[in-house]
């Protein structure tokens, strides 16, 4: 495991302290060593000298010259350096440390020279060229290696600290302070990289590895889970401690977990070292580990595979089965006998990654192909293989990106564009001509005041299907006939209330010849208010007997509930897309709801169901809104490429008129001028402070006030910490009864196929029986432990057990156990579709009583001042239950309340304008922020998130070929590929932040 901390310092009498106080931390378990072509350039050989350490970590150089100081934008204290922190997993350390195996500390440390290596290529140095910042890249560090055995708990910690001094040399041959970015952004690639490296050391010695998760984590296989963890005791402290706190590591915040592990650290006593050395070995002969024949324990002798202590005798054949065992999961492991394991994982990656991002960055790339390929490949093969789907074409590369040199050094967002897209965006901002703007960005890139971002990559599939999706909907352009004449439409929506964009909404409906139509609305606009009348008037002019048939589609439940109560029929996408009998013909109309939160895969699905049918489709939706979770954004490329589209912009939500004020100034991208209309915008620094104020705000309201509230959090950790917060300020903790509830685990279809994905105590539930296997469809599943073979063992609520390969059972829903405490008047949220209950992900009950084993729940709404519905539910397993009294951004979107109170961190990346923008525009009269700090709170919502997409990735590559003179590749004589190019993607554009000019952009060259 890596971790990555700055070494921040007032003065060198500090950095000194904190590397060689009293019990001499980095000097006295092992000496150091450097590593690094800087630290040759400065002849720094041998071992490390405290005072030599001290004056390197304070910018001196052995010469006697000093760098120029720099200081964390934070708390401006001076920046001294990194400490990358890599630990081995604990049986490693057992295996060194305890057992005396010097060949797994020494795998151990060339694994921690192999990952320096790829972090000293990502060395850069700032610059000025003409008073411009640039960026150079170095690839020399000056690195200090203090390889520690013990933990501060005194357990076996074999680690390294790997101090790297804030310096580099340029080219010219000066010294000056390291530019330490890129090193925080590859840090999970490092840490794969680390695995992977000591796992293949390890197996080159003769040791079996087991895969303990799919973040690359592992042990040697032949020290099991419970000797491991006796061996932990400082895991133990930090759980006690949170127990204390009535959290757990689940439940508690990264500060709160943070705050606990420094109160509980014990100072290291050195001279306790041999005892504590004695200690470990007894320990281990009580737990029975049995080292192997490589062990080096004094009184123990290893003969013959007969291991032998006193007078107890063990069979060393276990650990060979257990090899064996372990060995032949390795070939398991891989997709497909064919390919070779490097393949495999690679393959893994691309499809882990692909399913939410259809263009993904170099290094996530590189990382989760490395955690995949522990035991089984190596870095080197991993890239080749890169390499080769690179060259083949499988993977397409992304011409290079860049940033400006100065906002990556301040850490500020800014644009990342290729080079024809910065010379776009120039002529754009300044209006200079093609060849001026074209000159500037080639000498910008020259001298680094662009500097290069990460590489990028797409998949011939993710362009495959976006080709699909627009030529789908282009085959359908005047395919159709139209149900009413535009006039007929005019005659018959006189006298009705609909504004003029809806008007023309209803006209494209009814009167369109074209198979797809969008309506592009800004939220609150009466979008499904307009569907309907649409609907109406197609029903009245072709009679009931053989007319038109609506059916409404949306991708979460609370959408098809919404959906269902205006009157529509209405399903999930999900569940339509499932279902074998799909009910639509020629006279069937599709209404898709929320368009723009659907993925391409599922767009492509149900296009093409549409086109086969001869059916028509409506795709209703806000391209402002929330993105979708799956790769690709189709909505926003049909509208770009064409697609018959009417926008309805008069907004018809909010009764507030300042609110709706502010809502207009978001729905054009005015932060500034949208915050300044709204009337609550409170600053409070801290997180609790934040939701405590929420809580009790949210207290003050009536009880019907409540029922109509929406607090909406911008990520689950708040979203938790709130709940709890309005909880207590109700008076409800404490009150009620505990019960045990189940909470969604995001993974991919590539983790659900993969067993070390599963953590023990996570429960499965099967969406269809599974026979074979012993499961059946809504029960649920304990998982005990993942085996090698990709086996899951999962426990029944009986007691018993059963096994399967997850790769051959799929649709298996899979959740976290955790312990909610249910009081009567808790809001709760149900988070499983139950069609036997009439219940759908995202209903909101409030709970009525709690008598012995089961809950009674009514609905939030009423009819009449009484709960419009109530049922119970038994407890005698785990409830699809969650408190509710805050949601996240995605599970608001499609609502509407009276208010809405809202928890903005300036400091998450989740702040954005997607954030913002659909966050008050949930409430009719009142939204009220609650925020960190207000001064930051513009620049942090103007940013916005947008997923990138394969066609653009083509794009790109078409601009560079045809400005370079050559023949764009594969797209000569394709006409519908070239309009694609030329017409579907919008050309990069400045876009002003907290109401600044755009020029707040061109400063970099």
């Amino acid at each position: 495991m890596l971790n990555v901390t700055l070494i921040r310092g007032s003065n060198q009498y500090a950095a000194a302290h904190y590397f060689s106080a009293a019990d001499d931390y980095y000097a006295k378990e092992n000496p150091g060593e450097w590593q690094g072509q800087g630290a040759q350039a400065l002849g720094l050989t041998g071992p490390i000298e405290q005072a030599q350490l001290s004056r390197l970590l304070d910018g001196q150089l052995p010469n006697g010259e000093r760098i120029q100081t720099t200081f964390d934008p934070a708390d401006h204290k001076k920046r001294m350096g990194l400490d990358l922190t890599f630990s081995a997993p604990k049986s490693v350390s057992l295996q060194a440390l305890v057992a005396g195996d010097k060949e797994v500390t020494a795998a151990h440390d060339r694994a921690v020279t192999r990952a320096l290596e790829q972090v000293e290529r990502l060395a850069e140095a700032r610059k000025k060229v003409k008073g411009k910042s640039a960026r150079e890249r170095t690839a020399n560090m000056v690195i200090g290696k203090f390889r520690h055995e013990m933990s501060r708990a005194k357990d076996p910690q074999l680690h390294t600290h790997c101090v790297v001094m804030n310096m580099t040399q340029r080219a010219d041959g000066a010294w000056r302070a390291l530019s330490n970015e890129d090193i925080f952004r590859v840090q999970h690639e490092v840490d794969a990289l680390y695995k992977a490296e000591l796992a293949g050391g390890l197996q080159a010695l003769g040791y079996a590895i087991r895969l303990v998760d799919d973040q690359g984590n592992f042990e040697l296989a032949h020290i099991s889970r419970e000797q491991i963890e006796a061996f932990s005791a400082r895991s133990r402290v930090i759980e006690e401690a949170l127990a204390n706190e009535g959290k757990t590591r689940a439940s508690a915040t990264t500060l709160e977990k943070q705050v606990i592990s420094l109160a509980t650290r014990p100072r290291k006593d050195e001279s306790e070292r041999e005892i504590v050395k004695q200690y470990w070995v007894e320990k281990s002969r009580e737990l029975g580990i049995d080292y192997g024949p490589r062990s080096r324990l004094d009184g123990r002798k290893y003969e013959a595979g007969v291991y032998q202590s006193g007078d107890r005798v063990d069979r060393g054949d276990r650990g060979d089965r257990d090899d064996r065992r372990v060995h032949a999961d390795a070939g398991d492991r891989i997709a497909t006998t064919s390919l070779t394991p490097a393949q495999a994982v690679v393959q893994y990656a691309i499809n882990h990654l692909t399913e939410r991002e259809a263009v993904v960055r170099e290094t996530a790339l590189t990382a989760t192909a490395l955690r995949r390929a522990v035991g089984l490949a190596g870095a080197a093969e991993v890239r080749a293989e890169i390499n080769r789907l690179v060259g083949q074409g499988t993977l397409i590369e992304a011409v290079p990106a860049y940033r400006m040199a100065d906002r990556m050094a301040d850490r500020k967002d800014g644009p990342t564009l290729s080079a024809a897209g910065w010379k776009n965006y120039l002529q754009a901002l300044k209006g200079w001509s093609d060849k001026e703007a074209q000159q500037y960005v080639g000498n910008a890139i020259k001298r680094g005041s662009l500097t290069t971002a990460e590489k990028r990559y797409t998949t011939q599939k993710a362009l495959a299907r976006e080709k699909a999706i627009l030529a789908i909907e282009r085959t359908g352009r005047g395919a159709v006939e139209p149900i009413m004449t535009a006039a007929a439409v005019n005659t018959a929506l006189e006298g009705t209330p609909l504004n003029a964009g809806q008007r023309r909404a209803v006209e494209a409906i009814v009167s369109t010849r074209n198979r797809f139509v969008g309506i592009q609305g800004d939220a609150g606009t009466g979008k499904t208010y307009t569907v309907n009348h649409a609907i109406a008037l197609i029903q009245q002019a072709s009679g009931l007997s053989d007319g038109y048939r609506a059916v409404a589609l949306a991708p979460y439940g609370n959408q098809v509930k919404a959906l269902k109560n205006e009157g529509l029929e209405a399903h999930t996408l999900a569940s339509f897309l499932r279902s074998k009998n799909k009910p639509i013909d020629g006279k069937t109309i599709l209404v898709l709801d929320e368009s723009g939160v659907v993925g391409a895969r599922q767009m492509e699905q149900v296009m093409r169901l549409v086109e086969k049918t001869g059916a028509r489709m409506v795709l209703l939706g806000d391209t402002k809104q929330t993105a979708a979770i799956e790769a690709g954004k189709p909505f926003a490329q049909l509208q770009q490429d064409g697609m018959q589209t009417a926008r309805i912009s008069e907004i018809q939500r909010q009764t507030d008129h300042d609110l709706k004020t502010a809502v207009e100034h978001a729905a054009e991208g005015r932060v500034t001028q949208s915050l300044a209309h709204i009337k609550h915008v409170e600053e409070l620094k801290e997180p609790a402070e934040r939701h405590r104020a929420i809580g009790d705000d949210y207290l003050r309201l009536t009880e019907p006030e409540r029922r109509d509230t929406l607090i909406v959090a911008g990520t689950n950790q708040a979203r938790r910490e709130i709940n709890a917060m309005v909880r207590e300020s109700l008076r409800l903790t404490g009150q009620g009864r505990e019960f045990e509830t189940l909470t969604r685990v995001d993974l991919t279809q590539a983790q659900r196929r993969f067993a070390p994905s599963y953590r023990s105590g996570m429960v499965i539930q099967p969406e269809k029986d599974c026979p074979k296997a012993g499961l059946a469809r809504g029960e649920t599943y304990r998982v005990d432990e993942a085996l090698p073979g990709n086996t899951l063992v999962l426990q029944r609520q009986d007691g018993t057990t059963t096994m399967i390969n997850p790769r051959k059972v799929t649709q298996l829903s899979v959740y976290h156990l955790e312990r909610a405490e249910l009081s009567v008047g808790d809001t709760v949220r149900i988070n499983r579709n139950d069609p036997g209950r009439d219940l759908t992900n995202g209903d909101r009950m409030r709970v009525a009583g709690v008598t012995g084993g089961i809950v009674q729940l009514e609905s939030v709404e009423q009819r009449d001042g009484r709960p419009a519905r109530s049922l119970e539910l038994l407890a005698n397993r785990p409830l699809h239950l969650e408190h509710a009294y805050a949601s996240t951004v995605h599970s608001a979107q499609g609502l509407t309340n009276e208010r809405a109170l809202i928890a903005l961190d300036t400091r998450s990346r989740t702040t954005s304008m997607n954030l913002y923008y659909v966050a008050i525009t949930r409430a009719r009269h009142e939204a009220r922020i609650y925020t960190n700090a207000i001064n930051e709170l513009p620049a942090a919502i103007a940013r916005r998130f947008d997923k990138s997409t394969a066609l653009a990735i083509q794009r790109e590559r078409y601009v560079q070929r045809r400005e370079a003179g050559m023949q764009p590749k594969g797209v000569a004589h394709d006409r519908q590929t070239l309009h694609q190019l030329e017409h579907q993607l919008e050309q990069p554009r400045p876009q002003p932040v907290s109401g600044k000019k755009p020029s707040a952009y061109g400063r970099f060259g």
